[in-house]
């Protein structure tokens, strides 16, 4: 009897955990299928998720919509600024991108 209670215990005890990374998991893809972080939530699962995790959207302004970003709008722009976007450099200049010496 003992070894039941201790059973139903540990899987109780792992399948809680579990569970709530599985409904945050879920509900953080419709929010972000939905874009809606800023506001209500999409669903009753979102709504859960965001009780479970004391989620307030406050300070948080809507996102705005990166659709069409690499598509039809990029290629209307001017040729030059996508060349310069192509060639971003990193910060410090090239000297500091690497440790100096090459492996091998």
């Amino acid at each position: 009897m003992m070894i039941v209670l201790l059973t139903i215990i540990a899987i109780v005890t792992a399948g809680v955990p579990l569970a709530a990374v599985v409904l945050v998991t879920v509900a953080s893809r419709q929010e972000e299928t939905a874009r809606s972080i800023a506001g209500r939530a999409p669903g009753s699962l979102a709504r859960v998720a965001r009780r479970l995790l004391a989620f307030q959207a406050v300070g948080i302004s809507q996102p705005a919509c990166r659709s069409g970003t690499r598509g039809q709008d990029r290629q209307a722009a001017d040729p030059a600024a996508d060349e310069a976007a192509d060639e971003l450099v990193p910060a410090g200049g090239l000297a500091l991108a690497g440790s100096g010496r090459p492996r091998h």
